[in-house]
């Protein structure tokens, strides 16, 4: 069961490009990964010609909101592997988790968290790390189990694996999230509702390259409050209302004529 590394991404500016070259060549030492990279914005900017053969690059015309959910549904659906790695494109978990989620994901559980703490880098120290490519240090005192304003890891935020008949079985990623905030943990709230067959890797520690954010692209975004109160309401639903949730979900996710623009 090979695996396809999925992340979706919108070039705003030098640093998240940067930060997304320098992922996708530490995801390269996954030998028989493919990483398609799925691009959405008015117009195409990545130049991926300088590129491994390994990456595929997709872009998605989207010239409003930032809409991760859709980004990933799309790499999902186009993704070449029944196993899926869904990441962030700034985002970095050691070869030893990646291999150990692949084999837990493979083997045993149809899905799999490969990191229990995260190490948030600097911005000096991440454009070292980029300059020298070097390798991330996954033994930072520095790394915990909460992030931003002390909000827990979400089982499905940042990286994790999953087999790609689950994501499609829930429905995947629920497009209505714009911006940024809350489409990972409706995700989680989703797959807990449907299946307890999960896994976590839970000692290793995965690194975030420093980026600039402004505060109207997180606590601040026009679109936050209104995620929020979705996500609110979708982890007050019985599971009954949550299962019918997905199953609507997944005739959402089916349409044939839905993704036709990203072919």
């Amino acid at each position: 069961m090979s695996v396809t590394l999925v992340t979706t991404v919108r070039a705003v500016d030098e640093h998240r490009a940067r930060n997304l070259e320098y992922t996708l060549r530490w995801y390269t030492q996954m030998p028989d990964w493919e990483l398609l990279v799925v691009e959405q914005d008015a117009a195409p900017s990545l130049d991926s010609s300088g590129w491994s053969p390994q990456v595929r690059h997709v872009f998605v015309p989207n010239p409003g909101p930032f809409n991760k959910s859709w980004g990933m549904n799309v790499g999902a659906l186009l993704a070449s592997h029944p196993l899926l790695y869904l990441c962030d494109a700034d985002l970095l978990v050691p070869q030893s988790a990646l291999e150990t989620g692949t084999s837990l994901c493979r083997n045993r559980v149809v899905a799999v968290n490969p990191y229990g703490k995260l190490a948030e880098l600097a911005q000096d120290e991440t454009q070292a790390l980029l300059e020298t490519a070097g390798t991330p240090d996954f033994s930072d005192p520095r790394a915990s189990r909460t992030r931003g304003k002390g909000e827990q890891l979400p089982y499905c935020g940042g990286a994790f694996f999953i087999r790609q008949s689950v994501f499609r079985q829930i429905g995947g990623f629920d497009e209505r999230y714009l911006g940024w905030g809350g489409e990972d943990d409706a995700l989680g709230i989703k797959l807990a509702a449907f299946t307890t067959d999960l896994g976590t890797v839970d000692r290793q520690t995965a690194v975030h390259l420093w980026h600039p954010r402004s505060p109207e692209q997180t606590f601040g975004s026009p679109f936050y409050t209104s995620n929020r109160e979705r996500l609110q309401r979708l982890a007050q639903m019985s599971r009954e209302d949550l299962l019918f949730l997905i199953d609507v979900e997944r005739q959402l996710m089916g349409n044939p004529d839905k993704y036709l623009r990203a072919a």
